[in-house]
């Protein structure tokens, strides 16, 4: 019986061992299927995550970015941390111009990886559009430090240094890094900015013919540089750069190039091409003011008076208070001897922009011709005041102030018995010349406010004073 009893427990003992052996394997077993169902579910998820971004991004790059949304939308929803996908919804706000929404994301992909200098450069970008330029700088510099071989991130924070007015800097860095990017346009254009700056177009030029060296193709790129030698007084060498533009079928815009080509036609003493130039940029964009105000200034040199106030008239009944036009108006109106009007004019300009030399200026050479020389002197001392180094208004003051004449000294004699004085005698009023003359359509610029100024011989820089434009 004991026996029995024995052998009972025994087997109960061996059976509970058995039972609690088992429970914990499967217990176990469970536990591994979990993780493994977890590490499939992750795979799947980061399997169709990859999908849903690829298809995004196509979407992103044709513009259709209300679907590049919904996708996202999707893409956020597998819950997978990604920096990709924050810096793709990062540039669709971008493009939506939703700035806040950007900047989350693109802090949320810096703290995914810390690494992404393009995340860095995004974020520079939003802080440029809020006008918050040294936290831009910061954020384009740590781009730049992260990945030193991606010439956009210097780019970006040289401009950013520009705009903080940090020139020294800024050119010193391109300076350094220009062999490094010997192939990148872009860093010559930045030095051709700089030098443009600091008022040195002949550096400037030196540039930008590297530059179009560098990007033939980029025709907006070639006529910058024609402006930059039109600036250096480099007339012959700009007019061949933009008489090839002009033949090219390629630029779509060719507004401005009739404009700087007009001007460098004036420049060459040339002006009926600069007529034909102003006239075909009239007819192809007749909304611009800029425009006819340039062909009336061509048909005065020309000595078409009438054409001239003609057009100045034109642009006056689309713009009333318009002073550029108002001056084209009264040179036309010196020119043609309409005194009257031309004074009346001016006045009206003067009301409008007291401070414009040109409008004192020839205010005063109306007044000189309608005998009232007081008046004119102070109208060019007015002028003078505003702008002391202004060689026009210097010439006519001059002009119309009668030279003081200091009396001889008496040299020392013998003392002499006194002698009465004789009565007074007042000396006859000098009689003024009304009539100054006005400047020639080919004379300087110093000498007419309207014309271009005579081009100085090609290489000579530009003389530092201020003359009437």
């Amino acid at each position: 019986m004991l026996h029995a009893n024995l052998y009972r427990t025994c087997v109960a003992a061996a059976l509970l061992g058995a039972s609690g052996l088992l429970m914990t394997g499967c217990e176990s077993w469970t536990n591994r299927h979990d993780t493994q169902k977890e590490e499939q579910y992750g795979v799947w998820n980061a399997t169709r995550l990859g999908v849903v971004l690829q298809l995004a991004t196509q979407q992103y790059e044709v513009g259709d970015y209300d679907k590049c949304r919904e996708s996202l939308k999707e893409a956020f929803s597998f819950k997978q941390p990604s920096a990709d996908l924050e810096i793709l919804a990062a540039k669709v706000e971008l493009e939506k111009g939703t700035l806040d929404k950007a900047s989350e994301y693109l802090k949320t992909a810096v703290q995914i990886d810390a690494k992404r200098a393009d995340a860095y450069y995004l974020l520079g970008v939003v802080y440029q559009r809020w006008q918050k330029l040294q936290v831009a700088h910061d954020y384009y510099k740590l781009a730049w430090d992260i990945k030193s071989t991606e010439a956009l991130y210097l780019l970006a924070m040289v401009e950013m240094k520009i705009s903080l007015g940090q020139y020294d800097e800024a050119r010193q860095l391109l300076e350094e890094k220009m062999v490094y990017f010997e192939q990148t346009a872009a860093i010559r254009v930045a030095l051709a900015r700089l030098a443009t700056f600091r008022g040195d177009f002949d550096q400037a030029t030196k540039y930008y013919r590297d530059a179009t060296l560098l990007a033939p193709d980029d025709l907006s790129l070639r006529q910058t540089y024609a402006e930059a030698l039109y600036f250096a007084g480099k007339y012959r060498d700009a007019l061949a750069v933009l008489e090839d533009l002009r033949m090219n079928p390629d630029l779509p815009d060719k507004t401005s190039l009739l404009s700087i080509l007009g001007q460098t036609y004036q420049a060459l003493h040339r002006t009926r091409d600069a007529c034909e130039c102003f006239a075909e940029l009239t007819r192809t964009s007749p909304h611009l003011t800029a425009a006819w105000i340039d062909l009336g200034k061509a048909t005065l040199q020309m000595d078409d008076y009438a054409q001239a106030a003609a057009i100045a008239k034109k642009v006056l009944k689309d713009e009333p208070a318009n002073v550029q036009a108002m001056i084209l108006l009264a040179l036309s109106q010196h020119k043609l001897r309409q005194w009257d009007a031309a004074q009346a004019t001016l006045e009206k300009a003067n009301r409008i922009a007291p401070k414009d030399t040109t409008v004192l200026c020839l205010l005063g050479i109306s007044m000189q011709h309608a005998g009232r020389n007081e008046q004119a002197v102070k109208l060019y001392a007015a002028a003078l005041e505003i702008s002391p180094a202004n060689l026009w208004a210097q010439e006519l003051l001059s002009s119309a102030k009668p030279a003081a004449v200091t009396p001889p000294v008496p040299a020392p004699s013998a003392p002499q018995a006194p002698v009465a004085p004789a009565a007074p005698v007042e000396p006859a009023p000098a009689t003024p010349d009304v009539t100054p003359a006005l400047p020639a359509p080919d004379a300087p610029a110093a000498r007419d406010p309207i014309a271009p100024p005579t081009p100085a011989p090609e290489g000579t820089p530009a003389p530092a004073t201020d003359k009437t434009p």
